[in-house]
């Protein structure tokens, strides 16, 4: 059976309620179950040590507590894990209290860490910490505080910790069941569990593949909210494999590759991969900014427009090449009518100008070639 996780109106009491108690931090152990540490990271202490202290600002927080001592109203918390305690929430806090007593606890430390170190009038031999019995009791007060609440981790480890969760739900029970088990669990919704762990399943081929050798591509570099925005629309999760088209072309139904990474399409995700993420010599990638998403989806939705695309023209040409286009000249029209309007507010007020004139002119042909293309399309459509 799986772990139980703690239901929601415990999740206060679960940390708040329990005793503190003061433990040597050397008795303590980071975690490495942690979803915020890297995969290519190894899991021995000092490899973790090293990670946390290059990539997080410990120098400022070895400082505070160097000035200040450890402040006791925010103990870390951990769980009794294979005879350790490992610490689950507060290991840059442990990682900074442990290099105050030595900084070659850690590969290379920077002169500045030293130097703290060195100056420090607080040394914490001891810290406080909330002591738990399971990870599983644990985790829900984490989603509150890291997905939901003011502390909030990158998207990429949000994935990841809600996997942790959705691990711990009843893995017999169908997966939109346990999608809203989790977000019961954090608070969330459960599309948006849904959504992480699709983007996650298609983020581990991507990994698995060496990130396809897209140059500069990697775990710490990868913009995962940008894949999980493109996996969450329709059309490129059919691409994707991350869901199935209907013969009556009604909603696409999942295949939720959390659990049937099968179902995923290698090559079309590599496709992704390299329309995302992938530069030029000019540092733009094929997709551009995030909001070219609608025009990607109405491209892979499109067969001649996918073809073309794959052969190298831009996006805004296959983009024209679908029925998207159709909606996108609506829009346009109607943001040029909205600034007409407002023009037509100014006109009583200004003195003639040939610029003036001669820009309404420029203005009044184009309008009227838009008018006649669209009229010469109903008369042959007529004639047809």
């Amino acid at each position: 059976m799986p772990a139980k996780t703690a239901p929601k109106q415990a999740i206060g009491t679960v940390i708040n309620d329990s005793p503190i108690s003061f433990i040597e931090i050397g008795e303590l152990s980071l975690d490495s179950a942690n979803p915020r540490m890297p995969e290519s990271v190894l899991r021995d202490e000092k490899s973790m040590m090293t990670f946390i202290a290059e990539s997080t600002a410990i120098e400022d927080l070895m400082q505070a507590i160097a000035q200040n001592g450890f402040f006791e109203g925010e103990p870390v918390v951990a769980i009794r894990e294979n005879d350790k305690l490992v610490v689950v929430e507060g290991n840059r806090r442990l990682t900074a209290v442990r290099l105050l007593s030595n900084p070659y606890l850690v590969d290379k430390p920077a002169g500045r860490i030293v130097s703290i170190s060195e100056s420090a009038l607080h040394k914490p031999p001891k810290i406080p910490v909330i002591v738990r019995k399971s990870r599983e009791e644990v985790l829900p007060y984490l989603g509150f505080r890291h997905i939901t609440g003011v502390k909030q981790w990158e998207p990429l480890a949000k994935a990841r910790y809600i996997e942790q969760i959705y691990e711990g739900t009843d893995s017999k029970s169908p997966p939109e069941i346990r999608y809203a088990e989790v977000a019961r669990i954090i608070g969330s919704r459960k599309d948006h569990i849904h959504r992480n762990l699709d983007a996650l399943a298609v983020y581990r081929v991507i990994r698995d593949n060496d990130f396809f050798q897209i140059p500069d591509l990697s775990e710490k570099s990868i913009r995962f909210a940008v894949l999980s925005t493109a996996v969450a629309d329709e059309k490129i999760g059919i691409y994707l494999g991350v869901s199935r088209s209907t013969e009556d072309d009604e909603d696409a139904l999942p295949n939720h590759p959390i659990n049937n990474s099968s179902a995923l399409k290698e090559k079309n995700i590599r496709d992704m991969a390299d329309w995302l993420y992938k530069k030029d010599e000019k540092g733009q990638t094929r997709v551009g900014e995030s909001r070219n998403l609608r025009q990607l989806s109405a491209v892979v939705g499109t067969k001649h427009a996918l073809e073309a695309f794959r052969s190298g023209s831009t996006l805004s040409y296959a983009y024209r090449l679908t029925k998207g286009a159709s909606e996108e000249l609506k829009e346009l029209l109607y943001e040029a009518e909205n600034v007409l309007t407002r023009a037509v507010g100014f006109v009583a007020n200004v003195d003639y100008e040939q610029e003036l004139y001669m820009l309404a002119k420029q203005l009044r042909e184009k309008i009227n070639l838009i008018g006649k293309t669209i009229q010469d399309k109903k008369i042959s459509s007529d004639e047809f």
